[in-house]
């Protein structure tokens, strides 16, 4: 009986497994790690630049490598003459390993520009999953108030109908009642909008179902970065940094590789020469490339040095941009962090209170409905600018994070 028990139980979950739309994985979407791990494993964008960055890297063994050689067949018209040659040419002057350094650097660049894709691709993620937990927690205070507009209607016309209440404040709460609609509307199509993004990022169809946010991340105090240490691990860790240096060592490899080009190759041949009636004679010979053009190599040396002077003057511009985007990130981050503690542990305090004594006061019948439908607008203001400055704090802190090229 246990048997037949359990193997009824197996196929129920195979059967259940076998039904649309159910799986054993829960939906994505509860928590930020969970989709910077999916957007790093599904993301086609980021996996682009990983296979440039693959393909970059072949290119370092072919750099170093010697060319094919060359084989040559040949007969004279009366088949009395067989001369077989094999060739081969031998760069000179250190000029392989140049192009293999030139190849390492090109493949560093790579390297930094699938950086600079992942740290941008990671802040999209965090900005995008603080907006969708600013859109989920704003829809649940909005539902809230909503739902205390309807029931404060329903009493005011009841008391309206027994002549306790006058028309207007009756009119008033439908009105308020009616106003959160669109708002509401307006929120869930924000709701909508972020998870159509988030699961762009991770590969995903834009209607898929999502799991509700559960918890922003925690941020430092913006009093604790410090422009100069954050600078310091800017120019350590910053792929932009990294790819603009790698662009100008790749540049000066190409710019010895012009120089040497002056200096010849040569191409050493063996092979044998079969005359009829006498044999096969051993032959061998070396062959050197003569340097004649002189226009093609003056044009390779400006090209490369204008290659260098362009790289050099991006790592520049980089570093100036940076250190402007991270002074106005952690400006904002401090500004930030600043009005949402007012706004949690001040005015939200006291647009509670405020509330909750207006609504006593009315329904032991001191109060105006006024004062209670408008204490309520500007509790759910204060809660929704709440929420609001929250994701502006986590949109700082996350271009700071991309500034210095990961997470503190």
């Amino acid at each position: 009986m246990r048997t037949l028990l359990a193997a009824r139980i197996a196929t129920g979950v195979l059967l259940l497994s076998g039904e649309p739309g159910w799986s054993a994985e829960p939906a994505p979407g509860a928590t930020v790690d969970d989709l910077l791990s999916r957007v790093r494993k599904f993301n086609p964008e980021l996996a682009a630049a990983a296979l440039d960055r693959e393909a970059a890297v072949a290119k370092i063994y072919p750099a170093g490598a010697l060319d094919d050689p060359m084989v040559n067949l040949s007969r004279d018209q009366g088949f009395r003459q067989t001369l077989f040659i094999a060739s081969q040419e031998f760069p000179l002057w250190g000029k392989r390993d140049l192009r293999r350094s030139v190849a390492e650097a090109n493949a560093a660049a790579s390297a930094g520009r699938e950086g600079s894709v992942t740290a941008e691709l990671v802040e999209q993620t965090k900005i995008v999953f603080s907006q969708y937990y600013q859109a989920d927690q704003a829809i649940r205070v909005t539902r809230e108030i909503h739902s205390l507009h309807r029931t404060v209607a329903d009493t005011v016309r009841a008391r309206y109908a027994q002549g306790l209440g006058s028309q207007p404040d009756a009119i008033r709460a439908e009105v308020e009642w009616t106003r959160l609609e669109p708002e509401l509307s307006a929120l869930e199509r924000d709701e909508a909008a972020a998870k159509a993004k988030i699961n762009a990022l991770i590969g995903r169809p834009a209607s898929a179902e999502l799991a509700a946010p559960r918890e922003l991340r925690k941020l430092p105090p913006a009093a604790s970065l410090k422009l100069d240490a954050l600078m310091a691990r800017v120019r350590t860790g910053n792929p932009m940094l990294m790819t603009a240096r790698s662009e100008i060592e790749a540049a000066e490899g190409e710019r010895r590789l012009v120089d040497k080009s002056w200096y010849p190759d040569v191409t050493l041949t063996l092979g044998g020469d079969d005359l009829a009636g006498i044999g096969t004679k051993v032959t061998g010979g070396i062959g050197i490339k003569v340097p004649l053009q002189w226009g093609v190599r003056e044009a390779q040396a400006r090209e490369v040095t204008a290659k260098k002077g362009a790289a050099e003057l991006r790592l520049e511009a980089a570093n100036l941009k940076i250190e402007s985007e991270l002074q106005s990130a952690l400006a904002s981050l401090a500004r930030a962090q600043r009005t949402g503690d007012l706004l949690e542990h001040g005015l939200g305090q006291q647009s509670e209170a405020a509330y909750r004594s207006a609504l006593a006061s009315y329904q032991q019948g001191r109060g105006d409905l006024t004062a209670v439908l408008d204490a309520a607008r500007r509790r759910l203001e204060v809660r929704i600018e709440t929420l609001q400055v929250g994701t502006e704090a986590q949109t700082a802190f996350a271009a700071i994070e991309r500034l210095t090229g990961g997470e503190r």
